[in-house]
């Protein structure tokens, strides 16, 4: 029997919003059951979901955040009973606006990832002779 973890991962950043005139906070928990090393399990997990943070907050926002502006922390790894690692990623993303000093969330329907990037399959061209 192999030791499997559930990884917790939680991406998030903010941002003065001018049209709105308020702050906005935007974060995404990834959580992924994975066998391995701690340390390259965590990698591989923060530079996907980064890469997948800023696509997500470019696409609904029309906003690219550069990586020095996005915190990624970790929770403590958790043992499962579970026999078989998983190849998915369950994300739940929130955003969140403070208006003098309360914060108002607001939730997205929950989505899941690959936690390998599936490789493209291209077709060679045959030559016209």
């Amino acid at each position: 029997m192999t030791k499997v973890r559930i990884y917790r991962m939680t991406i998030a950043s903010f941002w003065y919003d001018k049209e709105a005139e308020h702050v906005r906070e935007y974060e995404m928990h990834y959580k992924v059951a994975r066998e391995g090393d701690i340390r390259k399990i965590r990698e591989h997990l923060a530079k996907r979901g980064v890469r997948h943070f800023q696509q997500n907050i470019y696409r609904k926002f029309k906003r690219w955040i550069p990586k020095r502006e996005i915190r990624v922390s970790f929770e403590r790894e958790q043992k499962t009973i579970r026999e078989k690692s998983d190849d998915l990623i369950q994300i739940e993303s929130r955003r969140m606006e403070i208006r003098g000093k309360k914060w108002k969330a607001f939730g997205f329907p929950s989505r899941v990832l690959t936690y390998v990037k599936k490789k493209r399959k291209f077709k060679r061209k045959r030559r016209s002779q």
